[in-house]
């Protein structure tokens, strides 16, 4: 992939958003991190629930005593 071809897919990606007020666009911003923040949400219940049901070792505190 070239530069030329990557700053033609920005601007062109870009001009989708043109019309939007800062309000509107914040609101987008928003609604994309809330997303990504759910789906990392997911991914770590699911990843504790695979250990827990596998190697429940993994989760076990050990204490140190000195």
């Amino acid at each position: 992939i070239t530069d030329t071809y990557r700053l033609i897919v920005t601007v062109d990606n870009s001009a989708q958003y043109q019309h939007l007020t800062n309000m509107e666009l914040i609101s987008l911003l928003l609604q994309k991190v809330k997303s990504q923040v759910r789906d990392l949400e997911d991914y770590i219940d699911n990843l504790l629930l695979r250990i827990m049901e596998q190697t429940p070792t993994l989760l076990q505190v050990r204490s140190r005593h000195k």
